[in-house]
């Protein structure tokens, strides 16, 4: 709690706001963890002498200012380990027929080869999504439910942007796993495809998470690698206003979420037409 006095104030021009009155800002918001409970601030006036006491801070928050607070990024901290998973299911999904060299039949059956290759790209892309969409949506209200039962603050987020995380975080999966895909049909080999596609888009992730990560380095990665599309997770609002640092690791991307997803489907479509004409030179 802290306390400021105001004296000898001063007014330019007419003042037609009538009396000073004062009002408790804050009483209803939910604390986060290690704030003190049952605060309520005070506003007294004596003649030209105002005195307020309260605690919080009258500027817009921020993630440095709440370092215990929490967002639905935080609660979504698992994508990390489903991204891993698509990945490897998407590489798979024509790799293994490399390798049992059922490929022969499936481009018998179908000459058009890249139709073959869009087909798969929209059976895996839709079944990905889906599965996605249903886990985000199940995982946002079961974790922000847990966490404000252990005495969490939750940076507050409107339901139109609970939305659009949980559409892009299911289309993020979804065109990882169609990625992953498209490289495996370059590579013919899993393995190789996974760790490319791994160090594409995982790698710059975990370098963003480093909290000594320098800020131009973390930016720019997240920028120009498939690890930009995780802007769509984004719920803060970065404040011109407000001094902190606007970095990944904060929860603040330096592109729009839409604009950050649309890096990672570049990179899809192009390898999916680089793997469409090799498809089609090639013996299989």
């Amino acid at each position: 709690m802290s306390t400021a006095a105001f004296g000898d104030l001063r007014f330019q021009g007419g003042w037609t706001g009538g009396e000073w009155t004062g009002e408790q800002l804050g009483a209803h918001s939910p604390t986060f963890a290690g704030y003190p409970d049952d605060l309520s601030g005070s506003f007294s006036q004596s003649g030209s002498r105002f005195t307020v006491t309260g605690a919080g801070d009258i500027a817009p928050a921020v993630r440095e200012a709440l370092p215990t607070g929490g967002t639905v990024r935080d609660i979504l901290t698992g994508t990390f380990a489903a991204l891993i998973a698509v990945i490897v299911v998407g590489a798979l999904f024509i790799t293994t027929e490399y390798r049992h060299n059922m490929i022969h039949l499936t481009l018998a059956a179908s000459p058009r080869r890249s139709r073959v290759l869009m087909a798969k790209a929209i059976v895996l892309g839709a079944v990905t999504f889906v599965a996605g969409l249903v886990g985000t949506v199940l995982a946002i209200p079961l974790g922000e439910r847990l966490a404000k039962a252990k005495g969490v603050y939750i940076f507050p987020v409107s339901s139109s942007t609970e939305l659009r995380v949980a559409l892009g975080t299911a289309a993020l999966l979804a065109t990882a796993s169609v990625l992953a895909l498209a490289v495996s049909t370059v590579f013919r080999h899993s393995s190789g495809a996974v760790t490319t596609v791994i160090v594409a888009i995982v790698l710059p992730y975990i370098l963003t998470a480093i909290p000594f990560m320098p800020e131009s380095a973390a930016n720019w990665l997240s920028r120009v690698t498939p690890a930009a599309a995780f802007a769509v997770q984004q719920t803060l609002v970065r404040y011109d206003q407000v001094a902190s640092h606007y970095t990944p690791y904060n929860g603040y991307y330096p592109l729009a979420p839409w604009a950050g997803f649309a890096v990672l489907a570049a990179y899809a479509v192009a390898s999916l037409a680089v793997a469409a004409v090799l498809l089609n030179r090639r013996d299989a």
